[in-house]
């Protein structure tokens, strides 16, 4: 077995692929203990001829053919293909600073760990051409249980799958995949890990950088990826009946929850486009949470008020 299974779905990203599969090979890991699963995802342009000589030259990269299934399917074929100890989910799009990952890796092992998250930097493209290195800092670890880092460490709208190390046996145990389809898999899947987890190493380390590009998926949303949103919020509300959850653990999955809904109101009330289909959003919403109510504070019971008896108005006041 090997310590360490890096899976990277691929698709349409030739103006990036490169630089990102470069970078993990620039991590001073011996490549006998870790391999690189390539998921073709019925890429349509030359990404795959983009990195052919890298392939070539290393024998611990696996190209996984698969018709395009979308981003989820990708990263589950990757792990029905891992033979690592350890899984790093890692975006093709985005880059590892160089020799960072040996000290996740050593966490890990060193505690057992069924997962170790660490920090990462958002940079444009220019950023990432221009840059030389990150300042360092000292580093700090924290050894925590899942529900601590949900409790205490969890931001919502950080809930990043390629930021953490994942214990394979961990994923499989729990039977912990991402749901096939939609887009901001992230997040159920996220919260799912850290409410399951017992042994998390939080390190201060950054070691990953996220690109940030004009027509990245949460850059362009569309009714369609505001549906997928509500069937995120669907599975977290569905989580606090299937999960034995304490009263701060259900109070933190109902800020996330809050959080997540709130996303999508701010996206339908920042374009007109969408802004005109609200009524298609309302009931895509009420069909797939028909009980959603928010009671953590006064504001939560204000929206929660408004949407639920005059939810059209209420977005259209809040576009105003």
């Amino acid at each position: 077995m090997k310590q360490l299974s890096i899976i990277v779905p691929v698709y349409n990203v030739e103006q990036f692929i490169r630089p990102c599969v470069e970078s993990i090979f620039m991590q001073g890991l011996d490549e006998a203990i870790f391999e690189v699963i390539l998921v073709n995802d019925g890429t349509k342009d030359d990404s795959f001829g983009k990195i052919a000589d890298i392939v070539a030259a290393h024998k611990n990269v696996k190209v996984v053919e698969q018709s395009n299934q979308g981003l989820s399917a990708a990263r589950n074929t990757g792990l029905r293909e891992a033979s690592g100890q350890y899984v790093l989910f890692l975006d093709s799009d985005d880059l590892l600073l160089p020799v960072a990952l040996g000290s996740l890796l050593q966490e890990a092992e060193g505690h057992k760990a069924d997962l170790v998250i660490a920090d990462f930097v958002k940079m444009t493209n220019e950023e990432i051409d221009h840059h030389t290195s990150i300042p360092s800092s000292e580093v700090k670890t924290e050894v925590k249980s899942g529900s601590e880092v949900f409790l205490y460490d969890l931001n919502p709208r950080h809930c990043y799958v390629w930021r953490t190390l994942y214990r394979k046996a961990f994923l499989d145990d729990n039977q912990l995949r991402f749901i096939p389809g939609i887009y901001f898999e992230d997040v159920p899947f996220t919260v799912e890990c850290y409410l399951k987890a017992k042994v998390c190493v939080k390190i201060s380390r950054t070691f990953y950088i996220y690109r940030q590009r004009e027509n990245s998926i949460v850059s362009t949303v569309s009714m369609r990826k505001l549906k997928d949103l509500n069937e995120v919020i669907r599975r977290l509300w569905l989580m606090r009946s299937m999960m034995n959850l304490s009263a701060s653990e259900d109070r933190k999955l109902m800020e996330t929850l809050f959080v997540t809904f709130s996303i999508t109101l701010w996206y339908l009330t920042h374009d007109q486009q969408l802004l005109a289909q609200r009524k298609e959003y309302v009931s895509d919403l009420r069909q797939r949470v028909p009980n959603l109510w928010f009671t953590n504070g006064l504001k939560q019971m204000v929206v929660s008020f408004c949407f639920r008896f005059f939810p059209c108005t209420y977005i259209k006041i809040r576009s105003l």
